[in-house]
Formats: C-alpha cells, structure tokens, sequence
C-alpha cells in the first residue's frame, strides 16, 4: 500500500478515567459486527468468534457475566461452555454475555468480548488494546476470523471507549464523562453497539464491513471500487461475500477543536449515506440532538 500512518500523536491519557473502583473508560481498538438473522443462524459463527477470542487473549480474560447474573464469575476453563450453552437457546438473537480483563463490573478494560441483542437486531463485539491498531497484519487476521463464520450485515473496526454499560454505576456515571469527547473526537466509535444495533446501517469508521446485502445495494464489490479509485488511502476488498473498506492505514481520532473531521472516513460516509437510514435516538451522552448529529457526522 502506498498510504502512510499520521504522525500525530495520540495523548490516550486524555481518554481514560479510573476511580477507586477501577477503570471507568478507557480507549481501545473495537471490532464490531452487526446481524439481523434469528440466533440459530447465529450461534455457530458467534460460538466460533468466542472460541477464537479465548484461544488468542484467554490468559488476559478473567471475568465473565451473563444477562440473568447479578454479579461477576471468575472465568476458568470449567465456564467455557457457558457462551456456547447460552448460544443453544430458543431466543430471537445473541444472548447478553460478556467476558473481560479487570477485577468486578466496574472495572472493564480490554481485552473484552461482548454479545447482545435488541429484538431480532444482535450484535457481537470485541475491545482491544488500542495500540493493536499499529499492526494491520494482525487485525486482519483478527477480522477474517472473525466475520468470515458470522453472517455479518454490517460491521466497523476503529478506536473506541471501552466501559460496561451492565455497571448501574458506572451507567450512572460514565456517560457524562465520554460525551464531551464523543462531539469532539470524530473517529470514536461508541462502545455500546446495543444502542445502534437496530439502525439500518450504523455509522462508518476506520474499517467499514458491508454484508451481501447492503453490498448488493450499492451496486456490488466492483462498482464500490471504482468510486475509490481516485484515493489511493480508501481500501476496497472482498470479504467473503460481502466488502470491507478501510479507509487510512491506521485509524484516526480527528479533533474537531482542530478542524480535523476525518475526510477520508467521510469520503465513504457519504458514499454509504443511502443505507444508514434515519431514527430517533439519545445516545449515552449525548442529547437527541446531538445523537443525531453523532450519527450523522461522517454522511458529508
């Protein structure tokens, strides 16, 4: 590839908080995949990406919670099928599930391994180290693994805030806190895909995954192509059947207290406005309107 990393330094100090129960929020680098299929479709591939996340980070993984639990379980080898187990039900989409670094619900940092559905709207979803984000040959690797056994519809690599909304603390706390740097900062994803998992194609990031569906709604692989042939920094391939488009080498904050709002990744909003659709919603932290304007940031 002919693109080359920005040299603006990130100060991740700026995106972190901790309390004297832990870690509050903290950056990482979030993969997030999106379906609208019922959870027998989904279990394999899901069951898959697990498996996947215990194999590659299990030693940094040490504490699991399940929607029905009040509280966290040690993670051990004897709970490994309970994701699986989980994944059997007779449910309309993913189950509720998380397993995580840190020491109790209110201290959750990467790495993270999430699912979650709304109605039939599921969402499967993983933070890592930020700094992961420097080896594209890893992540990757990672996303292949990933998206290839998951009937994905859509998806999104790129840098977000890792905090554990299931925390009624930290719900109460957190948001406040992280929707200052939401307006500011373009490039973060939020870290709560359950909230935009029902919206017909959430919003753009560093890498944008498009499943066969919205795929064939603009046309097919080739066409997208040939609208980023003129920028060389926007990267369209196949992903089994559907595409991935990565827009930059590495993922960019932006700062809009500079006047940086990341043209590269509104280059491929705006060529994927069409399927984001429109729907009211109040994001953590952010006011109606200014979930809206969130939503809305990449689409010129």
């Amino acid at each position: 590839m002919n693109t080359t990393a920005s040299t603006t330094a990130i100060a991740w100090d700026t995106l972190a908080q901790a309390d004297a129960d832990g870690t509050m929020f903290s950056p990482s680098l979030q993969i997030v995949l999106y379906a609208d299929k019922p959870l027998t479709e989904l279990a394999a591939g899901a069951i898959a990406c697990y498996q996947l996340v215990v194999q590659q980070f299990g030693g940094a993984l040490t504490l699991y919670h399940t929607r029905s639990m009040r509280t966290t379980r040690r993670f051990e080898q004897k709970y490994a099928d309970v994701f699986p187990t989980l994944c059997s039900a007779n449910d309309p989409g993913l189950p509720g599930y998380r397993v995580f670094n840190g020491a109790s619900l209110q201290d959750f940092v990467p790495p993270a391994f999430t699912t979650g559905s709304y109605s039939t709207h599921s969402f499967l979803q993983l933070h890592l180290r930020a700094a992961m984000a420097e080896d594209w040959e890893q992540v990757w690797a990672l996303l292949t693994w990933m998206a290839l056994p998951f009937p994905f519809r859509f998806g999104t690599v790129g840098y977000s805030l890792c905090w554990n909304d299931v925390s009624v603390d930290r719900s109460n706390e957190v948001p406040r806190l992280i929707g200052p740097l939401l307006k500011r900062y373009p490039g973060l994803n939020i870290g709560t895909p359950r909230e935009i998992c029902d919206q017909p194609m959430p919003p753009v990031n560093w890498v944008t995954l498009l499943g066969p569906e919205l795929l064939q709604q603009v046309g097919g692989l080739g066409p997208m192509q040939q609208s980023f042939a003129d920028e060389p920094q926007i990267q369209v391939a196949p992903l089994g059947a559907g595409a991935v488009v990565r827009a930059g080498v590495v993922p960019q904050l932006g700062d809009r207290n500079r006047r940086d709002d990341l043209p590269q990744y509104r280059r491929v909003g705006a060529y994927l406005k069409r399927l984001r659709g429109y729907q009211e919603i109040e994001l953590d932290g952010l006011t109606l309107e200014e979930s809206e304007k969130w939503l809305a940031r990449f689409d010129h």
